[in-house]
């Protein structure tokens, strides 16, 4: 297969996903025959990059209104924010909305995870089960796992979901905590070795 074809490959399968596409997926598909048989072809997620750049300065040169954009662990194309106006006439979105006291348990998990609710409750001052299931339902945060302290609580994390509505690639592209002078939650102590002790 010839760059050029994969080229418009990618762009097909972009075109086609509602979801961002991870490049190591795209460069996996590429290493297929048209059949989903294996081929000669070796291509990188690196280069699946340099596709999307191609693509993105072709969209740019000739005009078009969307570019793709690397979001949620992934590519996806993407309409120009200059047209969300009109597009949002024809087909609008349901925004999602979230409460105060739900973006303060979204930042903390974000920023924390894996984090158990306790911990969450601890920095907030009040219970914060209502907004993880309301933030759980939303699909922006997710179970992670138990955590190993006594009673084994539940250990939250944010999704890909969270990344894509947030327009981040991964978690590095958050500002700092130290940037948003955000509180640090304190050292969990083992329950178990202070009795011990």
């Amino acid at each position: 297969m010839i760059d050029k074809d994969a080229v418009r490959i990618v762009e097909a399968i972009l075109f086609a996903s509602p979801d961002p596409v991870p490049p190591k997926q795209i460069a996996e598909v590429l290493g297929t025959g048209p059949a989903g048989t294996p081929s000669d072809n070796d291509i990188s997620p690196r280069k699946i990059s340099g596709f999307v750049d191609q693509l993105n300065a072709e969209y740019e040169s000739t005009g078009r209104v969307f570019r793709i954009v690397e979001a949620g662990g992934g590519f996806q194309m993407r309409t120009l924010p200059l047209y969300k106006t009109w597009i949002q006439k024809l087909e609008p979105l349901k925004p999602v909305k979230l409460t105060q006291a739900a973006l303060e348990t979204l930042a903390i998990v974000a920023y924390h995870q894996p984090v158990i609710r306790a911990d969450i409750d601890h920095l907030r001052g009040v219970d914060s089960s209502h907004n993880l299931r309301g933030l759980l339902e939303k699909k922006l945060i997710r179970i992670s796992g138990k955590d190993t302290s006594p009673g084994r609580p539940i250990l939250y994390g944010t999704t890909k979901t969270f990344l894509s509505l947030f327009n981040l690639n991964d978690m590095k592209d958050l500002p700092t905590i130290e940037d948003l002078d955000l509180p640090v939650l304190p050292e969990r102590v083992e329950q178990l070795s202070l009795e011990a002790s």
